[in-house]
């Protein structure tokens, strides 16, 4: 940073808002003037009335999905962004409740508000209705809707023009560190560090990369509003350093001497990366698959993981803290180290499905648009299904005491059965199902084939309402053979329902079959177990299922549940569920 520090402001919380409103609806509290606020709004799914007939909601509805769209687009123009309560009335605030699909409305309110709103969308059940909570994020920059730009005034949308906002919201500094004005013009910046970010910039459209340096810097938002001073963001991306912001090294194995090092003072952050890149593209191992039209090259570390996990090392790290992103990378696995703990409340435990929260939003605007992370804030999604799908396991993702947060990719030679199968997911939006992936992973594994939202909530981050939601979709799957991908095992009615993989897909996989392991985690969590529960959870015949939980019983202390030891309904519990 030159010598130059400062310091950032974390944007406005929704949550406490959020949670004051949904405590007053579940108390019958039902004013929407004394409810709503600049930051939040009550609204009901559009069609949902026949002058005063409740008519009912559809999943996929694309009048609800413009909707709540221009409404987002309106949030993510306000200081702070914004929350929308959906599922009750904004004039009498009945809970009429919300039929909407939350994964399907993300995606959709993206796609329309064009890729500039990714929304946080979670389930609220208040008095036995189901409601939508739509967080929004204040955005990186002004966000139209069908050409239009609006912003929250008091509780309305109102009309405003993109200047307005840039001259206004967007140039707050207070709001975004990254914005700033810097010490550093354009004509600091070196001719490498002008011939990288043209690089970058062709890569994504060479006409915007062939323009004037300093048009091309007001695009990605890297001047101080309209003058000849970079910003923050400019001197972080394009301004030589004595202290290098990344420090690389490349060992065979654990303990092992370094075989390279890029630790190099004197460059910009984009020629930083340029090297970084390159030399960990040549330690990346290649296998090469034929998908029958063609050969498709898979590295060990798919090149986008590997590539997001060292940009998100270093846009999201503390500027502050003059030690640099630690980048190693033994054999195939890398590790990237970043200073500074999480921002806010994201944590290890909620990074895959928290909404993204960069700490320095002109930094990531810029990085976005040049392509190097992902556009809709979901590099840690990526890096999940991209390794599960070639047959790794998922990114592990550690707070360190540091504080620093640290990725580790464990890359490792294709498994060419894992990839096929993700490969032929139906319908073809599965194989990018970061939910689908975690689920087959899981399922896959000897001890733990079996699925419930109980066991699966943590590790698809998700709440168990959310995950009893995504293993239904996921059961709807199918195998390029046109198998189910998921079937239900056979449960007590009145019970929580529980999904394996089918054996068409077990097969397909060449998945391990269950072992006994996998019957002690099952009585664990479901406090019984009985000779047909065992015989689908695993694939063993009625009389080894029979003798297996005998010896289960000896060793976990189960209780049969009569004396007798047989009979319809016989089955094993733990002592403390009697």
């Amino acid at each position: 940073m030159g010598g130059q520090g400062f310091t950032f402001l974390d944007p406005p919380s929704r949550e406490d808002e959020i949670l004051r409103v949904l405590a007053a609806l579940a108390a019958g509290d039902c004013e929407p003037e004394a409810l709503e606020a600049n930051a939040i709004d009550l609204k009901e799914e559009a069609g949902r009335r026949d002058r005063s007939q409740i008519l009912p909601g559809h999943p996929h509805s694309e009048a609800v999905a413009r909707q709540l769209a221009e409404e987002a687009a309106c949030m993510a123009n306000t200081r702070g962004g914004g929350a929308l309560i959906v599922g009750a009335d904004d004039k009498t605030g009945e809970l009429i409740g919300a039929e909407t699909d939350a994964d399907w409305l993300r995606t959709r309110i993206y796609e329309l508000t064009e890729s500039k709103v990714t929304a946080d969308i979670r389930t609220a059940e208040i008095r036995g209705v189901r409601l939508l909570v739509l967080s929004i994020a204040q955005a990186v920059e002004p966000v139209p809707f069908r050409g239009r730009y609006q912003h929250r005034r008091g509780k309305l949308c109102v009309p405003v023009t993109s200047t307005e906002l840039l001259q206004g919201l967007f140039a707050d500094a207070a709001a975004d560190p990254s914005h700033r004005r810097s010490g550093y013009a354009v004509d600091d910046i070196s001719d490498g560090a002008t011939a990288s970010l043209r690089r970058r910039m062709a890569d994504v459209d060479r006409r915007k990369a062939s323009v004037e340096l300093r048009d091309l810097l007001a695009r990605l938002g890297l001047l101080y509003r309209d003058t000849g001073s970079l910003n923050i963001a400019g001197e972080m991306l394009l301004i030589a350093r004595d202290l290098p912001c990344i420090d690389y090294m490349r060992r065979e194995v654990p303990g092992d001497r370094s075989t390279a090092r890029i630790h190099q003072p004197g460059l910009c952050l984009l020629e930083e990366l340029d090297l970084v890149e390159a030399e960990a593209a040549r330690h990346n191992p290649v296998s090469e698959i034929s998908n029958g039209l063609g050969i498709e090259r898979i590295s060990a570390i798919p090149q986008r993981s590997l590539r997001e996990a060292i940009l998100n090392g270093v846009c999201h790290r503390d500027w502050n803290l003059r030690e640099p992103t630690v980048v190693e990378h033994i054999g195939n696995e890398l590790r990237v180290t970043s200073p500074g703990g999480f921002i806010s409340d994201v944590t290890a435990e909620n990074i895959i499905t928290h909404p993204s929260q960069p700490r320095y939003r002109t930094l990531m605007g810029a990085v976005r648009q040049l392509g190097l992370v992902e556009q809709e804030g979901i590099g840690v999604d990526l890096m999940v299904a991209d390794l599960i799908r070639i047959g790794s396991d998922p990114p592990l993702i550690e707070s360190t005491e540091s504080p620093a947060v640290r990725v580790v990719l464990g890359g490792r030679p294709v498994n060419m059965d894992r990839y096929r199968f993700f490969k032929g997911l139906q319908p073809q939006q599965a194989a990018d199902d970061v939910d689908a992936a975690l689920i087959v992973w899981r399922a896959a594994s000897p001890t733990t084939p079996f699925l419930t939202a109980r066991s699966c909530h943590r590790l698809l981050q998700r709440t168990l309402g959310d995950t009893e939601n995504a293993l239904l979709r996921v059961a709807r799957y199918r195998t390029a053979e046109d198998t189910p991908l998921l079937e239900q095992l056979p449960v007590p009615e009145a019970t929580p329902r529980a999904w394996r993989l089918s054996y068409q897909a077990r097969d397909l996989l060449k998945a391990p079959q269950p072992s006994i392991g996998a019957a002690v985690e099952w009585v664990r969590e479901r406090r019984r177990i009985s000779a047909t529960e065992y015989q689908r959870l695993t694939g063993v015949s009625r009389p080894t299922a029979v003798s297996h939980l005998r010896t289960l019983a000896e060793t976990e202390g189960l209780a049969p549940s009569n004396p007798s030891g047989r009979g319809r309904g016989f089955h094993y519990t733990y002592p403390d569920s009697q």
